[in-house]
């Protein structure tokens, strides 16, 4: 262990440890400022989620031929709610100092941090306006690789709604999002992207539900370009969806939310790669009675993507999660996944045809969530995850088991 790493450490344990002390943390009236603290901890069976068929010889970035790892979190969080007469101010900041028992070149210190003043004018106009940065460790599920990469997002954003009539409103958004990798290997896929989105929506008379439609248009960049076959591919694309959104609760059992559409993708060089067709995700969830639960979704989505090779993939499939409140401090939870990966953004099927990438996806997981306190939750997780590729030593699967405690003050 480096001297500053055991240093970070430290400062991190501290801080937790100061926290944690007797005594209840200051607090405005109602709550409104909420520190937390939280200790984690995860095996993982497959950490490079690596096909069983390759042999440890042709690993070597492997430690004694180990695929496994278990991780230690640290974390400390901080909520707060501060009203200023109609306006409220709103932050959200956790921080997680993640260290891993062998692959302890992997540590790192993964935070998320937003901050937004949603803002009310007069009784027609209201929307929000905010930051956000993340930090996290790439994942490796398309890497298959010991490398550390650090992505941080920086996200800059405002909406406004306008009240029309009684019952309908117009709604106008921006958002800036700015990723960048801090491995070199992966430069190619920093982006800038500005998201503008125009729509209106008609609510329910007198409640919160809502029919609409919305336009979205992204200008996405990438500062550095993709090399191809010795020529530098530029993966810049301009993307349109028109969709109609809902959020709408039928009764007090049964809701859906979400938004269903057409999208068309084009991108400035490689025509081939543009993209036309239908997208949404279509949430439903239904609660009979407040002891047992079951949503579901549907979905068909594109999206950026962490791999080196390809700048966007396709993801459709369904979702389907049961839940049963065994008592007010113990709940269950499942969920099952399948979905479908098509790696449309790959520009190198022009230089090396062959077809395009396609893997299959079967994700299950259960936790049991427990509340001994007002204050206090603990959580454990158990998942399996399986994926099949029509590509060779694309396979895997991976077990697993995650257990946390946080302490809210």
């Amino acid at each position: 262990m480096t001297s500053r790493t055991a240093v970070r450490r430290a400062a991190v344990v501290a801080g937790v440890l100061s926290v944690v002390a007797p005594g209840r943390a200051p607090a405005l009236e109602g709550d409104r400022i909420r520190p937390s603290v939280g200790l984690n901890y995860t095996y993982v069976s497959n950490l490079f989620y690596l096909d069983d068929r390759i042999p440890d010889s042709q690993l070597p970035f492997l430690k004694n031929g180990q695929r496994s790892d278990n991780i230690l979190g640290l974390r400390a969080g901080l909520d707060a709610d501060i009203p200023v007469s109609r306006q409220m101010f709103t932050i959200r900041a956790n921080a997680t100092d993640n260290m891993y028992a062998t692959y302890d070149n992997l540590d790192y210190v993964s935070y998320n941090l937003r901050g937004t003043w949603n803002w009310v004018v007069g009784s027609d106009w209201d929307g929000d306006v905010g930051i956000a940065h993340y930090q996290a460790l790439g994942s490796f599920a398309d890497v298959n690789f010991n490398v550390r990469n650090i992505r941080n997002t920086d996200e800059y954003f405002a909406s406004g709604m306008y009240r029309i009539a009684s019952d309908w409103k117009l709604r106008a958004a921006v958002r800036n999002t700015q990723l960048r990798n801090s491995a070199a290997s992966f430069a190619t896929t920093d982006r800038n992207d500005n998201v503008y989105e125009f729509g209106s929506r008609r609510y329910s008379k007198g409640g919160d539900n809502f029919l609409g439609v919305n336009f979205r248009m992204i200008d996405g960049r990438f500062p550095n370009r993709q090399v191809v076959a010795g020529s530098t591919v530029d993966n810049s694309y301009r993307q349109y969806t028109l969709e109609g959104t809902v959020d709408w609760r039928y009764s007090g059992q049964s809701k859906l939310s979400g938004a269903l559409g057409w999208t068309n993708r084009l991108h400035d060089q490689i025509s081939q790669r543009n993209f036309s067709g239908i997208t949404g995700r279509l949430t439903a969830v239904y609660s009979p009675s407040g002891i047992v639960g079951l949503n579901a979704a549907v979905f068909r989505e594109i999206g950026d993507y962490q791999d080196i090779t390809a700048s966007y993939i396709l993801t459709q499939g369904v979702r389907i999660g049961p839940s049963y409140a065994v008592s007010e401090k113990l709940a269950l939870q499942a969920n099952y996944q399948y979905s479908v990966r098509e790696f449309l953004g790959d520009p190198n099927f022009l230089v090396n045809p062959q077809p395009t990438r396609k893997d299959d996806i079967n994700s299950l997981s259960g936790t049991v969530i427990w509340s001994p306190l007002r204050n206090a939750q603990i959580s454990a997780t158990l998942s399996y995850d399986m994926r099949t590729s029509n590509r060779v030593n694309l396979d895997y699967d991976v077990t697993t088991f995650f257990v946390g405690g946080q302490i809210t003050f």
